[in-house]
């Protein structure tokens, strides 16, 4: 009769402790994916991709596990920077939380007939230790 008192004591025990760790894992579910994603590999995304010269453009930025720096450069097709834009919540030039910078294109990057109006956005990643980039296109006259 002890023996059984003893077993259904231990049984007991063990459920509320396994609840306690389901519980935990469950309520921190989102918490914890969201560490994954960021600690994979950096991604960049340029919206809208497609625009007209002098709109906005928002830049959202995934750092992975190295972080990226803060500074976002916006280069033509020919590999020529034509600006810059940086991470504004913090002084650190080293950003490992996702952000979205957004910046107004300039209405002298309409691109002539014989230019293809493709423009890059490169972030500098730490952990890879090369630039991560994207495209959008500035629509022609």
């Amino acid at each position: 009769m002890k023996s059984s008192k003893k077993d259904n004591s231990i049984l007991f025990l063990f459920t509320i402790v396994a609840l306690f760790v389901i519980a935990l894992v469950g309520f921190n579910f989102e918490n914890m994916t969201a560490g994954a994603i960021r600690f994979g590999r950096t991604t960049i995304d340029v919206s809208p991709k497609f625009v007209n010269a002098g709109e906005n453009i928002n830049i959202q930025v995934n750092p992975g596990r190295g972080c990226v720096n803060r500074f976002i450069g916006i280069y033509d097709d020919s590999e020529l920077r034509r600006a810059t834009t940086q991470y504004r919540g913090g002084t650190m030039r080293k950003v490992c939380e996702p952000f979205t910078a957004r910046y107004k294109t300039m209405s002298s990057w309409m691109p002539q007939e014989d230019e293809s109006g493709i423009f890059f956005v490169k972030v500098f990643d730490y952990g890879k230790e090369e630039f991560i980039k994207t495209s959008f296109t500035i629509n022609g006259g």
